[in-house]
Protein backbone atom coordinates (compact mmCIF):
# COMPACT_ATOMS: atom_id res chain seq x y z
CA UNK A 1 0.00 0.00 0.00
CA UNK A 2 1.48 3.21 -0.86
CA UNK A 3 2.00 5.92 1.94
CA UNK A 4 0.67 9.55 1.86
CA UNK A 5 3.35 11.96 0.12
CA UNK A 6 3.54 14.62 2.97
CA UNK A 7 3.64 18.25 1.80
CA UNK A 8 1.70 21.74 2.97
CA UNK A 9 -0.85 21.38 -0.03
CA UNK A 10 -4.88 21.00 0.47
CA UNK A 11 -5.19 19.71 -2.57
CA UNK A 12 -6.08 16.09 -2.96
CA UNK A 13 -6.04 13.54 -5.61
CA UNK A 14 -7.35 9.84 -5.34
CA UNK A 15 -4.85 7.81 -6.44
CA UNK A 16 -6.24 3.62 -6.43
CA UNK A 17 -8.20 1.16 -3.91
CA UNK A 18 -6.25 -0.89 -2.15
CA UNK A 19 -8.85 -3.61 -0.72
CA UNK A 20 -11.12 -2.00 1.94
CA UNK A 21 -8.61 0.91 1.98
CA UNK A 22 -8.81 3.87 -0.17
CA UNK A 23 -5.35 5.59 -0.90
CA UNK A 24 -4.56 9.30 -0.57
CA UNK A 25 -1.95 10.97 -1.89
CA UNK A 26 -1.08 14.71 -3.34
CA UNK A 27 0.52 15.24 -6.41
CA UNK A 28 3.25 18.09 -7.43
CA UNK A 29 4.43 17.28 -11.08
CA UNK A 30 7.98 17.69 -11.20
CA UNK A 31 8.57 18.07 -15.23
CA UNK A 32 6.19 20.61 -17.09
CA UNK A 33 3.50 19.66 -19.72
CA UNK A 34 2.49 21.74 -22.73
CA UNK A 35 -0.13 21.39 -24.79
CA UNK A 36 -0.36 23.28 -27.93
CA UNK A 37 -3.64 23.70 -30.08
CA UNK A 38 -2.16 24.54 -33.25
CA UNK A 39 -4.64 26.10 -36.26
CA UNK A 40 -7.86 23.77 -35.35
CA UNK A 41 -11.00 24.72 -37.35
CA UNK A 42 -14.83 23.31 -36.55
CA UNK A 43 -17.64 23.16 -38.60
CA UNK A 44 -20.98 22.82 -37.95
CA UNK A 45 -23.83 23.10 -40.58
CA UNK A 46 -21.88 24.97 -43.40
CA UNK A 47 -20.83 27.51 -40.13
CA UNK A 48 -17.34 27.80 -38.78
CA UNK A 49 -17.56 26.98 -34.79
CA UNK A 50 -13.77 27.61 -34.95
CA UNK A 51 -11.52 29.13 -37.67
CA UNK A 52 -7.95 28.27 -37.51
CA UNK A 53 -7.70 29.00 -34.08
CA UNK A 54 -4.51 28.60 -31.28
CA UNK A 55 -4.08 27.92 -27.51
CA UNK A 56 -1.11 27.27 -25.58
CA UNK A 57 -1.43 25.82 -21.91
CA UNK A 58 1.38 25.31 -19.59
CA UNK A 59 2.00 23.72 -16.00
CA UNK A 60 2.00 25.75 -13.44
CA UNK A 61 -0.05 29.00 -15.27
CA UNK A 62 -3.30 29.71 -15.47
CA UNK A 63 -4.67 30.99 -18.91
CA UNK A 64 -8.12 32.16 -19.00
CA UNK A 65 -10.16 32.23 -22.36
CA UNK A 66 -12.58 34.79 -22.49
CA UNK A 67 -14.76 35.68 -25.83
CA UNK A 68 -18.49 37.08 -26.26
CA UNK A 69 -21.14 34.10 -26.37
CA UNK A 70 -20.64 32.08 -29.78
CA UNK A 71 -16.95 33.17 -29.62
CA UNK A 72 -16.50 28.99 -29.87
CA UNK A 73 -14.76 28.74 -26.07
CA UNK A 74 -17.18 26.16 -25.43
CA UNK A 75 -16.35 24.24 -28.67
CA UNK A 76 -12.50 24.60 -27.88
CA UNK A 77 -13.10 22.72 -24.80
CA UNK A 78 -14.79 20.09 -26.07
CA UNK A 79 -12.02 19.32 -28.88
CA UNK A 80 -9.92 19.20 -25.52
CA UNK A 81 -12.39 17.08 -23.63
CA UNK A 82 -12.80 14.90 -26.48
CA UNK A 83 -16.25 15.46 -27.77
CA UNK A 84 -15.33 16.83 -30.86
CA UNK A 85 -12.92 16.20 -33.61
CA UNK A 86 -11.35 19.10 -35.41
CA UNK A 87 -11.71 19.06 -39.23
CA UNK A 88 -7.95 20.52 -39.29
CA UNK A 89 -5.80 21.21 -36.50
CA UNK A 90 -3.68 18.98 -34.50
CA UNK A 91 -3.38 19.15 -30.22
CA UNK A 92 0.40 18.60 -29.26
CA UNK A 93 1.19 17.14 -25.91
CA UNK A 94 4.75 17.57 -24.96
CA UNK A 95 5.71 17.55 -28.54
CA UNK A 96 3.85 14.62 -29.35
CA UNK A 97 0.67 15.25 -31.94
CA UNK A 98 -2.33 13.51 -29.79
CA UNK A 99 -5.67 12.75 -31.32
CA UNK A 100 -8.63 12.01 -29.70
CA UNK A 101 -11.35 10.89 -30.84
CA UNK A 102 -13.58 10.44 -27.94
CA UNK A 103 -13.66 11.40 -24.29
CA UNK A 104 -11.66 8.76 -22.85
CA UNK A 105 -8.30 9.48 -24.67
CA UNK A 106 -8.57 12.87 -23.33
CA UNK A 107 -8.85 11.67 -19.96
CA UNK A 108 -5.97 8.79 -20.59
CA UNK A 109 -4.06 12.38 -21.49
CA UNK A 110 -4.52 13.37 -17.49
CA UNK A 111 -7.01 16.12 -18.95
CA UNK A 112 -9.65 16.56 -16.29
CA UNK A 113 -12.75 18.85 -17.95
CA UNK A 114 -15.27 20.53 -15.63
CA UNK A 115 -17.97 21.29 -18.28
CA UNK A 116 -20.78 24.55 -18.12
CA UNK A 117 -23.06 21.89 -18.14
CA UNK A 118 -22.47 19.50 -15.36
CA UNK A 119 -21.99 16.01 -16.52
CA UNK A 120 -23.21 14.02 -13.23
CA UNK A 121 -25.50 11.15 -12.69
CA UNK A 122 -28.45 12.37 -10.93
CA UNK A 123 -30.15 8.70 -9.80
CA UNK A 124 -26.57 8.49 -8.01
CA UNK A 125 -25.53 9.67 -4.33
CA UNK A 126 -23.02 12.71 -4.47
CA UNK A 127 -19.85 9.70 -3.31
CA UNK A 128 -20.91 7.19 -6.12
CA UNK A 129 -20.91 10.28 -8.25
CA UNK A 130 -17.35 11.63 -7.24
CA UNK A 131 -15.55 8.08 -7.33
CA UNK A 132 -18.00 6.59 -10.82
CA UNK A 133 -15.99 4.06 -12.59
CA UNK A 134 -13.27 3.91 -9.25
CA UNK A 135 -15.24 3.22 -6.60
CA UNK A 136 -13.29 1.59 -3.52
CA UNK A 137 -14.04 -1.75 -2.75
CA UNK A 138 -14.07 -4.07 -0.12
CA UNK A 139 -12.57 -7.53 0.09
CA UNK A 140 -16.05 -9.00 -1.08
CA UNK A 141 -15.46 -6.80 -4.38
CA UNK A 142 -18.89 -5.15 -3.29
CA UNK A 143 -18.52 -1.08 -3.26
CA UNK A 144 -17.26 -0.62 0.23
CA UNK A 145 -19.60 2.25 1.31
CA UNK A 146 -18.24 3.32 4.24
CA UNK A 147 -15.20 4.26 2.97
CA UNK A 148 -16.12 6.03 0.05
CA UNK A 149 -19.10 8.08 1.77
CA UNK A 150 -16.02 9.02 4.47
CA UNK A 151 -13.07 9.62 1.68
CA UNK A 152 -16.34 11.66 -0.21
CA UNK A 153 -16.86 13.74 3.12
CA UNK A 154 -13.41 14.79 3.49
CA UNK A 155 -12.84 15.92 -0.42
CA UNK A 156 -16.26 17.70 -0.11
CA UNK A 157 -14.96 19.75 3.05
CA UNK A 158 -11.97 20.95 1.18
CA UNK A 159 -14.20 23.29 -1.17
CA UNK A 160 -16.51 23.96 2.18
CA UNK A 161 -19.30 22.44 0.80
CA UNK A 162 -21.64 21.27 3.25
CA UNK A 163 -23.49 18.58 1.43
CA UNK A 164 -23.64 14.76 2.41
CA UNK A 165 -21.74 12.01 -0.03
CA UNK A 166 -24.96 10.15 0.53
CA UNK A 167 -27.53 12.40 -1.09
CA UNK A 168 -28.42 12.00 -4.66
CA UNK A 169 -27.48 14.27 -6.66
CA UNK A 170 -31.09 15.22 -8.18
CA UNK A 171 -31.84 16.91 -4.82
CA UNK A 172 -28.77 19.62 -5.26
CA UNK A 173 -28.95 22.47 -6.38
CA UNK A 174 -27.01 23.63 -9.34
CA UNK A 175 -24.11 25.24 -7.51
CA UNK A 176 -24.09 22.31 -5.25
CA UNK A 177 -23.82 20.22 -8.27
CA UNK A 178 -21.04 22.05 -9.80
CA UNK A 179 -19.07 21.69 -6.33
CA UNK A 180 -19.34 18.14 -6.73
CA UNK A 181 -18.57 18.13 -9.93
CA UNK A 182 -15.35 20.53 -9.23
CA UNK A 183 -14.29 17.46 -6.32
CA UNK A 184 -15.34 14.86 -8.79
CA UNK A 185 -12.23 16.41 -11.35
CA UNK A 186 -9.79 16.69 -8.20
CA UNK A 187 -10.39 13.32 -7.03
CA UNK A 188 -8.50 12.08 -10.31
CA UNK A 189 -4.40 12.36 -11.16
CA UNK A 190 -4.66 15.47 -13.63
CA UNK A 191 -2.01 17.27 -15.25
CA UNK A 192 -4.24 20.09 -17.15
CA UNK A 193 -7.52 21.23 -15.70
CA UNK A 194 -10.31 22.58 -18.06
CA UNK A 195 -13.01 25.27 -16.11
CA UNK A 196 -16.06 26.08 -17.81
CA UNK A 197 -18.13 29.30 -16.03
CA UNK A 198 -17.25 27.26 -13.12
CA UNK A 199 -18.26 29.91 -10.45
CA UNK A 200 -21.96 30.90 -12.61
CA UNK A 201 -23.70 29.12 -10.28
CA UNK A 202 -21.38 29.78 -6.93
CA UNK A 203 -22.28 32.28 -4.10
CA UNK A 204 -19.27 34.88 -3.87
CA UNK A 205 -17.95 33.36 -0.87
CA UNK A 206 -17.76 29.80 -2.72
CA UNK A 207 -16.38 31.26 -5.61
CA UNK A 208 -13.42 32.86 -3.60
CA UNK A 209 -12.99 29.95 -2.14
CA UNK A 210 -13.31 28.16 -5.58
CA UNK A 211 -10.12 30.84 -7.18
CA UNK A 212 -8.15 29.82 -3.92
CA UNK A 213 -8.20 26.22 -4.86
CA UNK A 214 -7.59 26.73 -8.43
CA UNK A 215 -4.13 29.12 -7.88
CA UNK A 216 -2.97 26.44 -5.42
CA UNK A 217 -3.75 23.67 -7.52
CA UNK A 218 -1.57 26.44 -10.52
CA UNK A 219 1.29 26.71 -7.78
CA UNK A 220 1.30 22.49 -7.52
CA UNK A 221 2.36 22.92 -11.65
CA UNK A 222 -0.80 21.96 -12.88
CA UNK A 223 -1.83 23.86 -15.88
CA UNK A 224 -5.19 25.51 -15.82
CA UNK A 225 -7.26 26.69 -18.84
CA UNK A 226 -10.43 28.51 -17.26
CA UNK A 227 -12.74 30.44 -18.94
CA UNK A 228 -15.58 33.00 -17.81
CA UNK A 229 -17.36 35.57 -18.44
CA UNK A 230 -16.50 37.39 -15.13
CA UNK A 231 -13.71 39.96 -16.21
CA UNK A 232 -12.85 40.70 -12.40
CA UNK A 233 -12.14 37.08 -11.60
CA UNK A 234 -10.16 36.78 -14.95
CA UNK A 235 -7.78 39.13 -13.92
CA UNK A 236 -7.51 38.24 -10.10
CA UNK A 237 -6.29 34.55 -11.69
CA UNK A 238 -4.84 34.61 -15.37
CA UNK A 239 -1.20 34.34 -15.62
CA UNK A 240 -2.52 34.75 -19.20
CA UNK A 241 -5.80 36.12 -20.82
CA UNK A 242 -6.42 34.97 -24.28
CA UNK A 243 -9.14 35.71 -26.54
CA UNK A 244 -11.26 34.44 -29.16
CA UNK A 245 -14.17 36.59 -31.24
CA UNK A 246 -16.45 35.07 -34.07
CA UNK A 247 -14.81 31.77 -33.92
CA UNK A 248 -11.13 33.34 -34.36
CA UNK A 249 -8.08 33.35 -32.44
CA UNK A 250 -7.64 37.40 -31.50
CA UNK A 251 -4.57 37.03 -29.31
CA UNK A 252 -3.28 36.19 -25.71
CA UNK A 253 -1.85 38.69 -23.11
CA UNK A 254 0.10 38.04 -20.03
CA UNK A 255 -2.07 39.65 -17.30
CA UNK A 256 0.34 41.81 -16.01
CA UNK A 257 0.37 43.85 -19.62
CA UNK A 258 -3.24 44.43 -20.27
CA UNK A 259 -6.26 46.13 -18.99
CA UNK A 260 -9.58 45.51 -18.53
CA UNK A 261 -10.98 47.71 -21.36
CA UNK A 262 -8.08 46.48 -23.59
CA UNK A 263 -9.44 42.97 -23.30
CA UNK A 264 -13.41 44.37 -23.49
CA UNK A 265 -12.24 45.95 -26.79
CA UNK A 266 -10.00 42.71 -28.02
CA UNK A 267 -13.69 40.55 -27.13
CA UNK A 268 -16.40 42.24 -29.11
CA UNK A 269 -13.88 44.37 -31.41
CA UNK A 270 -14.17 47.90 -31.12
CA UNK A 271 -13.62 50.39 -27.46
CA UNK A 272 -16.74 49.68 -24.94
CA UNK A 273 -17.68 53.08 -22.72
CA UNK A 274 -16.76 51.84 -19.41
CA UNK A 275 -20.20 52.77 -17.60
CA UNK A 276 -21.74 50.61 -14.40
CA UNK A 277 -25.16 49.68 -15.19
CA UNK A 278 -27.52 51.43 -12.18
CA UNK A 279 -31.16 50.70 -11.69
CA UNK A 280 -33.00 53.71 -12.32
CA UNK A 281 -35.19 54.80 -8.76
CA UNK A 282 -39.22 54.21 -9.87
CA UNK A 283 -42.50 55.27 -7.36
CA UNK A 284 -43.48 51.58 -6.69
CA UNK A 285 -47.43 50.85 -7.71
CA UNK A 286 -50.08 48.61 -6.13
CA UNK A 287 -48.11 45.09 -3.97
CA UNK A 288 -47.84 42.12 -6.72
CA UNK A 289 -46.97 39.69 -4.30
CA UNK A 290 -46.99 39.36 -0.58
CA UNK A 291 -45.14 36.11 0.83
CA UNK A 292 -46.61 34.97 4.79
CA UNK A 293 -44.75 32.51 6.98
CA UNK A 294 -43.07 30.58 4.07
CA UNK A 295 -41.76 26.98 5.23
CA UNK A 296 -40.65 24.01 3.68
CA UNK A 297 -38.53 21.79 6.65
CA UNK A 298 -35.56 22.06 6.51
CA UNK A 299 -35.02 24.15 3.56
CA UNK A 300 -36.47 27.64 4.36
CA UNK A 301 -38.49 28.96 7.20
CA UNK A 302 -40.50 31.97 8.37
CA UNK A 303 -40.42 33.74 4.71
CA UNK A 304 -41.65 36.99 4.89
CA UNK A 305 -42.03 40.02 2.50
CA UNK A 306 -43.42 42.18 -0.46
CA UNK A 307 -43.08 42.71 -3.45
CA UNK A 308 -44.63 45.90 -5.40
CA UNK A 309 -45.44 47.02 -9.18
CA UNK A 310 -42.57 48.83 -11.01
CA UNK A 311 -39.51 47.05 -8.65
CA UNK A 312 -36.84 44.82 -8.27
CA UNK A 313 -36.32 42.63 -5.19
CA UNK A 314 -33.12 40.75 -5.00
CA UNK A 315 -32.55 37.70 -2.72
CA UNK A 316 -29.11 37.00 -1.46
CA UNK A 317 -27.58 34.56 0.11
CA UNK A 318 -25.11 31.44 0.01
CA UNK A 319 -25.71 28.53 -1.76
CA UNK A 320 -28.24 26.19 -0.34
CA UNK A 321 -29.52 29.28 1.81
CA UNK A 322 -33.07 28.34 0.15
CA UNK A 323 -33.14 31.46 -2.68
CA UNK A 324 -34.13 29.24 -5.41
CA UNK A 325 -36.46 26.93 -3.78
CA UNK A 326 -38.46 29.82 -2.38
CA UNK A 327 -39.04 31.26 -5.74
CA UNK A 328 -39.66 27.43 -7.67
CA UNK A 329 -42.40 27.10 -4.35
CA UNK A 330 -44.29 30.35 -5.20
CA UNK A 331 -44.39 29.12 -8.65
CA UNK A 332 -46.04 25.96 -8.23
CA UNK A 333 -42.87 23.81 -8.63
CA UNK A 334 -41.66 23.07 -5.60
CA UNK A 335 -44.03 21.89 -2.27
CA UNK A 336 -44.33 24.08 0.87
CA UNK A 337 -45.25 22.96 4.67
CA UNK A 338 -46.86 26.11 5.78
CA UNK A 339 -47.30 29.80 4.85
CA UNK A 340 -49.29 32.20 2.32
CA UNK A 341 -48.89 33.33 -0.29
CA UNK A 342 -50.73 36.37 -2.22
CA UNK A 343 -50.96 37.28 -5.82
CA UNK A 344 -52.76 40.97 -5.46
CA UNK A 345 -54.28 40.64 -2.60
CA UNK A 346 -56.28 37.15 -3.23
CA UNK A 347 -54.76 33.55 -1.61
CA UNK A 348 -53.51 32.02 -3.84
CA UNK A 349 -51.90 28.51 -3.61
CA UNK A 350 -50.07 26.58 -6.85
CA UNK A 351 -49.59 22.93 -7.29
CA UNK A 352 -48.27 23.11 -10.75
CA UNK A 353 -46.66 25.86 -12.22
CA UNK A 354 -49.44 26.17 -15.19
CA UNK A 355 -51.46 28.05 -12.47
CA UNK A 356 -48.70 30.14 -11.71
CA UNK A 357 -48.81 31.23 -15.43
CA UNK A 358 -52.48 31.43 -15.66
CA UNK A 359 -52.09 34.49 -12.37
CA UNK A 360 -49.43 36.46 -14.00
CA UNK A 361 -46.27 34.70 -12.87
CA UNK A 362 -43.38 33.53 -15.01
CA UNK A 363 -39.59 32.27 -13.86
CA UNK A 364 -36.81 31.98 -15.71
CA UNK A 365 -34.93 28.94 -13.86
CA UNK A 366 -31.32 28.41 -12.85
CA UNK A 367 -31.13 25.11 -14.79
CA UNK A 368 -31.87 26.60 -18.36
CA UNK A 369 -31.23 23.62 -20.08
CA UNK A 370 -32.75 20.99 -17.57
CA UNK A 371 -35.86 23.21 -16.87
CA UNK A 372 -36.11 26.22 -19.25
CA UNK A 373 -35.46 24.32 -22.41
CA UNK A 374 -36.52 21.65 -24.42
CA UNK A 375 -33.65 21.26 -26.76
CA UNK A 376 -34.27 19.37 -30.18
CA UNK A 377 -37.07 22.15 -30.89
CA UNK A 378 -36.14 24.93 -32.76
CA UNK A 379 -35.07 29.12 -31.54
CA UNK A 380 -38.57 30.09 -32.58
CA UNK A 381 -40.66 27.12 -30.73
CA UNK A 382 -38.59 27.36 -27.66
CA UNK A 383 -39.56 31.49 -27.41
CA UNK A 384 -43.66 31.00 -27.59
CA UNK A 385 -43.57 27.63 -25.93
CA UNK A 386 -45.31 29.20 -22.58
CA UNK A 387 -47.94 31.31 -24.66
CA UNK A 388 -49.19 29.29 -27.33
CA UNK A 389 -52.38 30.87 -27.34
CA UNK A 390 -51.32 33.84 -28.78
CA UNK A 391 -49.95 32.38 -32.07
CA UNK A 392 -52.79 30.10 -32.38
CA UNK A 393 -56.16 30.34 -34.07
CA UNK A 394 -58.75 27.64 -33.52
CA UNK A 395 -56.47 25.13 -31.85
CA UNK A 396 -54.24 25.66 -35.13
CA UNK A 397 -50.53 27.13 -34.29
CA UNK A 398 -49.95 29.95 -37.25
CA UNK A 399 -46.68 30.19 -38.76
CA UNK A 400 -46.80 33.75 -39.63
CA UNK A 401 -47.29 34.78 -35.66
CA UNK A 402 -44.75 32.53 -34.76
CA UNK A 403 -42.28 33.96 -36.98
CA UNK A 404 -43.37 37.28 -36.25
CA UNK A 405 -42.87 37.24 -31.79
CA UNK A 406 -39.56 35.15 -32.28
CA UNK A 407 -38.44 37.53 -34.78
CA UNK A 408 -39.26 40.36 -32.64
CA UNK A 409 -37.60 39.35 -28.99
CA UNK A 410 -34.78 37.72 -30.69
CA UNK A 411 -33.61 41.20 -31.85
CA UNK A 412 -34.87 42.96 -28.73
CA UNK A 413 -31.93 40.18 -26.84
CA UNK A 414 -29.47 40.25 -29.76
CA UNK A 415 -30.00 36.01 -29.74
CA UNK A 416 -27.05 34.73 -32.27
CA UNK A 417 -27.69 31.94 -34.22
CA UNK A 418 -28.12 30.50 -37.99
CA UNK A 419 -32.34 31.28 -38.12
CA UNK A 420 -35.10 31.28 -35.40
CA UNK A 421 -35.13 27.71 -36.96
CA UNK A 422 -31.62 26.72 -35.67
CA UNK A 423 -32.14 23.94 -32.92
CA UNK A 424 -31.83 25.45 -29.38
CA UNK A 425 -28.84 23.14 -28.87
CA UNK A 426 -26.87 24.67 -31.34
CA UNK A 427 -26.66 27.78 -29.41
CA UNK A 428 -23.94 28.77 -27.15
CA UNK A 429 -25.08 28.95 -23.24
CA UNK A 430 -25.58 32.62 -23.06
CA UNK A 431 -27.73 32.82 -26.21
CA UNK A 432 -29.69 29.62 -24.77
CA UNK A 433 -30.44 31.71 -21.79
CA UNK A 434 -31.66 34.69 -23.66
CA UNK A 435 -33.77 32.49 -25.63
CA UNK A 436 -35.41 31.64 -22.15
CA UNK A 437 -35.79 34.84 -21.22
CA UNK A 438 -37.64 35.63 -24.31
CA UNK A 439 -39.78 32.87 -23.60
CA UNK A 440 -41.06 34.69 -20.42
CA UNK A 441 -41.38 38.34 -21.58
CA UNK A 442 -43.34 36.53 -24.62
CA UNK A 443 -45.78 35.79 -21.49
CA UNK A 444 -46.52 39.23 -20.92
CA UNK A 445 -46.29 38.44 -17.12
CA UNK A 446 -47.32 40.77 -14.00
CA UNK A 447 -44.53 39.19 -12.27
CA UNK A 448 -41.23 37.80 -13.70
CA UNK A 449 -39.19 35.87 -11.19
CA UNK A 450 -35.50 35.28 -12.51
CA UNK A 451 -32.68 32.84 -10.89
CA UNK A 452 -29.70 33.35 -11.76
CA UNK A 453 -30.81 35.63 -14.96
CA UNK A 454 -26.85 36.33 -16.15
CA UNK A 455 -25.63 33.27 -15.61
CA UNK A 456 -23.30 32.28 -17.76
CA UNK A 457 -23.95 35.43 -20.36
CA UNK A 458 -20.98 37.55 -21.71
CA UNK A 459 -20.64 41.07 -20.75
CA UNK A 460 -22.53 42.74 -23.50
CA UNK A 461 -25.30 40.60 -22.88
CA UNK A 462 -25.43 40.96 -19.36
CA UNK A 463 -26.09 44.72 -20.10
CA UNK A 464 -28.43 44.06 -22.40
CA UNK A 465 -30.81 41.52 -19.83
CA UNK A 466 -30.27 44.30 -17.19
CA UNK A 467 -31.81 47.00 -19.44
CA UNK A 468 -34.54 44.87 -20.31
CA UNK A 469 -35.36 44.50 -16.16
CA UNK A 470 -35.44 48.24 -16.16
CA UNK A 471 -37.49 48.10 -19.19
CA UNK A 472 -39.79 45.67 -17.71
CA UNK A 473 -40.22 47.29 -14.23
CA UNK A 474 -40.66 50.66 -15.97
CA UNK A 475 -44.01 49.03 -17.45
CA UNK A 476 -45.17 48.10 -14.09
CA UNK A 477 -43.59 44.94 -13.63
CA UNK A 478 -42.90 43.07 -10.23
CA UNK A 479 -39.75 41.39 -10.47
CA UNK A 480 -37.97 38.89 -8.29
CA UNK A 481 -34.53 38.01 -8.85
CA UNK A 482 -31.60 35.29 -7.16
CA UNK A 483 -28.27 36.20 -7.92
CA UNK A 484 -24.74 35.01 -6.94
CA UNK A 485 -23.66 37.78 -7.85
CA UNK A 486 -23.78 40.18 -5.14
CA UNK A 487 -22.48 43.37 -7.06
CA UNK A 488 -25.25 42.52 -9.74
CA UNK A 489 -28.11 42.07 -7.14
CA UNK A 490 -27.34 45.38 -5.98
CA UNK A 491 -26.95 47.11 -8.89
CA UNK A 492 -30.23 46.01 -10.56
CA UNK A 493 -32.54 45.87 -7.30
CA UNK A 494 -34.45 48.76 -5.51
CA UNK A 495 -34.40 46.17 -2.08
CA UNK A 496 -32.43 43.31 -1.53
CA UNK A 497 -33.23 40.61 1.14
CA UNK A 498 -30.42 38.42 2.56
CA UNK A 499 -30.66 34.89 3.18
CA UNK A 500 -28.77 32.80 5.78
CA UNK A 501 -29.38 28.88 6.64
CA UNK A 502 -33.02 29.29 4.76
CA UNK A 503 -34.11 32.25 7.28
CA UNK A 504 -34.28 36.07 6.29
CA UNK A 505 -31.42 37.97 8.38
CA UNK A 506 -32.55 41.45 7.23
CA UNK A 507 -34.33 43.75 4.02
CA UNK A 508 -32.08 46.64 3.32
CA UNK A 509 -32.52 49.33 0.10
CA UNK A 510 -29.86 48.53 -2.27
CA UNK A 511 -28.31 51.69 -2.04
CA UNK A 512 -27.81 51.40 2.00
CA UNK A 513 -26.03 48.47 2.19
CA UNK A 514 -22.38 47.10 0.32
CA UNK A 515 -21.36 43.61 -1.40
CA UNK A 516 -18.85 43.76 1.97
CA UNK A 517 -22.15 43.70 4.13
CA UNK A 518 -23.92 41.31 2.48
CA UNK A 519 -21.45 38.79 2.20
CA UNK A 520 -21.12 39.10 6.19
CA UNK A 521 -24.83 38.89 6.74
CA UNK A 522 -24.90 35.69 4.65
CA UNK A 523 -21.94 34.10 6.71
CA UNK A 524 -22.25 35.18 9.72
Amino acid sequence: MHAAIETSTNIVMIKHCMRDELVIYFVIREDFMKVELQHITKTFYGSKALDDVQLMLNSGEINCLVGENGAGKSTIIKVLAGFHEPDSGEIIIDGTSVIFKNPRDSQKNKIAVIHQELMLVPELSVAENIFLGDWPLAKTRLVNRKIMNKKATELLARLGAKIQPTQLVSSLSTGEQQLVEIVKALSKKVELLVLDEPTASLSEVDANHLLNIIKNLRDHNIAILYVSHRLEEVFSIADKITVFRDGKYVGSKNNADVTKDEIVKMMVGHAVLNEQFHHAEHNFGKVALVVKNLTCERVFSNINFELHEGEVLGIAGLVGAGRSEILRAIYGTDHYDSGEIFIYGQKKKFHHPLKAIQNGISLVPEDRKMQGLVLGQSVKNNIVLGNLKRVSRAGFVIEKSVNEISKLFCQKLSIKMESINALVNTLSGGNQQKVVLARSLVMNPKILMLDEPTRGVDIGAREEIHKLIDAAVNQNLAVLVVSSDISELLDISDRVVVLRKGRIIDEYSSDEISKEEVIRLATA
